[in-house]
């Protein structure tokens, strides 16, 4: 058995160290509302869970991020398609603003 005293020195420190002053949490969470969207928008189009591996993070510097995880080629090929369709959408809508 482990002396009592070892044991709450090591129970005091962190599992990993953050540093004072970084908003970690507001990156975390500016990350998961874009994972969530992410989320929502293929459920709309009928592919809910074509990114198992979808996830939010934050880096050291407090910056949140979206991992995508690993696709197949064919869900990539579902999101190239869908932004193309975005971008003919957006030139449609520019097109008919300039008339």
């Amino acid at each position: 058995m482990t002396d009592p005293d070892e044991m709450a020195a090591w129970a005091d420190e962190p599992a990993f160290l953050l540093e004072e002053g970084i908003a970690y949490v507001k990156g975390w969470a500016r990350a998961q509302h874009a994972a969530s969207a992410l989320v929502s928008a293929l459920e709309a189009i009928g592919h809910p869970d074509v990114l198992p591996y979808l996830r939010a993070d934050v880096n050291v510097t407090g910056a949140g991020f979206v991992d995508l995880g690993r696709v197949t080629p064919e869900t990539a090929a579902l999101l190239a398609e869908a932004l193309c369709a975005l971008a003919r959408s957006a030139g449609q809508q520019e097109k008919g603003h300039a008339a």
